[in-house]
């Protein structure tokens, strides 16, 4: 059992509001259907989860003119008040230990007033009273970015709770759980052997000064980015903390304007920030930057630490519009501080190069979005809206959605163009806009193309007819019209071919006939251009030539083809193992999902399919294949298709070979969960075992439905107001936070797998 793990299941999940969320039907309701739950509830523990599961369900709720703490709460109590029952009675016993000081008072007297007549009390109602807590834990990073409170609680049923502060979003309390076995707890805790972890005993005051700040951080933030679960546990988490000592409140800490250009001044004049070689105001620039983001996030503008250096890069600076100077050299900047502040702050040397292997990882994937710039979605700004154009009605499927997302992704990649000289924003799903996309991708054009008078086939070239037939097999693409277009595309796509060639190809057909309509004046021949699209990319048929340029056809398109694309001459596989870095991306999926592991060369694709369940973290729990160009690879299965080659048997070198080449890894057939598999670069000598580098946001949970029924689980778990909001978070879990990333928990299970073997 880990810390994280060894939690004790939540009370039946709090009941969905209704559509009047002040109403007293609304209230009665939940009066009516909690009272069920506490009827079937034997420990008070149980019960407090159940009650405190109710209450989360409008913290963090925003009414006009109203406190959803009185309006809810309260009134909630008053209900109760008026029930003669004993589920209403310890209702108002737990509100008494669980809600806010106003509803405690409420609560409290409320019962009293049912005892006094004769009302019975339920049979835990007594183990309410009397707790304490009789020590605390402490663990966190020794970057200072996250820390973790363990309470340990006695009387009635004992139990744990363990709350996490995250100091790089200003100190909020951003999870809590309970434990029934704090004992066990502590021991795994205390089990924690790493170079970047401390763990120590905390006295009841120390803990006090962590968590009750925490809590009030968290309930003044707007919208706080608490993990999935929090509401729910929140209220019984904040009454155990309420069992520590009073302690003062401390003061944040206060940097002003003259200690942060002392800083500033400080860092400019250090070695690391001297062998820049750079402007020495731009720095100074980027550094004031780093310092005015380290008071706002925790007060401590030194500290630094992987998750705040994230936020800093990834999300804090975008966010406030740096010069074009200083976003160009901030990740140098950065570097060069980590290096600066990291052993002023006194992190142990392992400590240190991981951070600044972390910080390399982050400036790898850091791209401040440029106009034609990949969003959340890996597409550039507009282009998602615009694929989907047209295709989200009830009639079309999720795979065909998908299909046509990557038919048009690949017919018109951009949503910019350059016109008059400037950088115009076009809708790709308008042919017009769509037409000025396709001449944007040829500038060599320009010139001709303006002039008139200009000469239009030099060097052998018609610049117009060249991007008329582009914007033709475009437009088929976009379309799927004629429908043998996107395969033959996809055929290409295997050998090997780029989309230039893909291009190029369907365009070299598509001239053929066109031309010959037109010169011949003949009716446009559907079934032989079909065939012709039909042979593209696929391997010659016995005893048939394929169609060759007929010979009165001139040369309308430039570059012409023949019929076929030759594939790509692939190097050799390495001689010997070597490190392959992969990057294996989820598709379909946003924000993005992904992992970047190193991996030996030799590894066989059945090796590296454990390898994705563990970096990725499936459960491994269904049928699986690999798919390279038009060879599928998998597990001997006498179900599966013929032409399927046991994966076992081929290794990973002998399909991808030079960097960029990809292959496919389908995972759960139900689901439809794929993943790309690319071939970032090639390093000499295999790894000891493989190991991850970085990535981001946790892995779907099994049997969620998919990339749609993915999206559906998380907009239902982050919204409460969601219809299906407390059921979807009951399915998902306490411990479900899909941002969640640990590199160090993917290397700890790539490590386990390699002794397995």
């Amino acid at each position: 059992m880990s810390p994280e793990s060894g939690g004790r299941k939540r009370g039946p999940a709090a009941r969905e509001r209704r559509d009047d969320p002040t109403g007293d039907a609304m209230l009665s309701r939940a009066v009516r259907d909690v009272g069920r739950d506490l009827d079937g509830i034997d420990d008070a523990l149980q019960a407090e989860l159940c009650v405190a599961a109710l209450l989360g369900t409008w913290w963090g709720v925003f009414l006009v003119d109203a406190d959803p703490e009185v309006v809810l709460g309260e009134r909630l109590v008053a209900m109760a008040g008026r029930k003669r029952t004993t589920t209403a009675l310890g209702l108002l016993r737990a509100i008494a230990v669980l809600g806010t000081a106003g509803q405690r008072a409420a609560a409290a007297a409320a019962a009293e007033a049912l005892a006094a007549k004769g009302v019975g009390e339920p049979a835990w109602a007594g183990e309410l009273a009397g707790r304490r807590v009789s020590w605390a834990w402490g663990y966190g990073d020794v970057y200072g970015d996250q820390t973790s409170v363990l309470l340990a609680v006695e009387h009635g049923v004992p139990h744990g709770v363990i709350v996490l502060v995250d100091h790089a979003m200003g100190g909020i309390a951003k999870d809590a759980f309970v434990t029934d076995d704090p004992t066990g707890t502590l021991a795994d805790i205390r089990s924690l052997d790493e170079p970047g972890v401390w763990v120590r005993e905390l006295t009841l005051e120390e803990a006090a000064r962590l968590l009750v700040p925490a809590f009030t951080a968290t309930d003044r933030a707007t919208d706080p980015p608490v993990d999935a679960g929090f509401r729910d546990v929140r209220a019984l988490a904040m009454a155990r903390v309420r069992l520590l000592p009073d302690v003062p409140p401390v003061a944040p800490p206060v940097v002003d304007d003259a200690e942060r250009e002392a800083i500033v001044r400080e860092f400019t004049a250090s070695a690391p920030a001297r062998a820049l070689d750079l402007d020495p105001a731009v720095v100074a620039a980027c550094a004031r930057l780093v310092v005015d983001h380290g008071c706002e996030s925790d007060g401590h503008p030194l500290r630094v630490g992987p998750a705040k250096v994230e936020l800093l890069l990834l999300d804090w600076l975008p966010a406030h519009d740096p010069d074009e100077n200083v976003s160009a050299v901030m990740p140098e900047v950065v570097r060069a501080w980590v290096r600066w502040a990291g052993p002023r702050a006194g992190l142990p040397a392992v400590a240190q190069r991981e951070l600044e292997q972390v910080v390399e990882e982050i400036v790898a994937a850091m791209d401040y979005p440029g106009p034609d710039d990949p969003g959340p979605d890996g597409l550039p700004p507009g282009l998602a809206d615009a694929v989907l154009d047209g295709l989200l009605d009830d009639d079309t499927t999720p795979e065909q959605v998908q299909e046509a997302v990557t038919r048009r992704v690949f017919a018109t990649p951009r949503t910019t163009a350059v016109l008059d000289g400037e950088q115009v924003q076009l809708d790709p799903s308008d042919p017009d806009g769509r037409g000025l996309l396709i001449r944007a991708e040829h500038p060599e054009y320009a010139d001709v193309l303006d002039d008139p008078a200009g000469e239009l086939g030099a060097g052998g070239v018609n610049p117009r007819l060249h991007l008329a037939m582009h914007e033709i097999v475009a437009n088929q693409l976009w379309d799927g019209d004629p429908p043998g277009v996107w395969p033959a595309a996809q055929r290409l796509l295997a050998t090997g071919a780029d989309r230039h060639d893909v291009l190029h190809a369907l365009a070299d057909v598509a001239t053929r006939h066109v031309h010959a309509a037109l010169t011949r004046q003949q009716p446009f021949d559907t079934a032989a251009y079909a065939d012709d699209l039909a042979e593209l990319g696929a391997p010659p048929r016995s005893g048939r030539r394929r169609r060759g340029r007929a010979p009165d056809g001139p040369g309308l398109f430039d570059e012409p083809t023949t019929a076929t694309v030759t594939p790509l001459r692939r190097p050799p596989a390495p001689p010997g193992p070597s490190t392959y870095r992969i990057k294996v991306a989820l598709r379909g999926v946003r924000p993005p999902i992904w992992r970047r592991l190193l991996v030996p060369s030799d590894t066989t694709l059945a090796g590296l399919h454990d390898i994705l369940q563990v970096a990725m973290g499936w459960l491994n729990g269904h049928l699986h294949q690999f798919v390279a160009g038009d060879r599928l690879f998998g597990p001997p299965d006498p179900d599966a298709e013929p032409e399927q080659v046991d994966e076992a048997t081929v290794r990973l070198h002998e399909v991808l070979r030079a960097t960029g080449d990809r292959l496919r890894y389908e995972y759960d057939f139900g689901d439809g969960w794929e993943h790309d598999v690319v071939l970032e670069a090639v390093e000499p000598g295999p790894p000891a075992t493989a190991r991850c580098t970085g990535g981001r946001r946790a892995c779907p949970p099994e049997d969620c439905g998919g990339p749609w029924g993915y999206a559906e689980l998380l907009a239902a778990v982050g919204d409460p107001d969601h219809p299906d909001h407390a059921e979807r978070v009951e399915w998902a879990g306490p411990y479900f936070d899909p941002a969640a990333f640990d590199r160090r928990d993917v290397d700890a299970g790539l490590a386990a797998l390699a002794a397995r073997r």
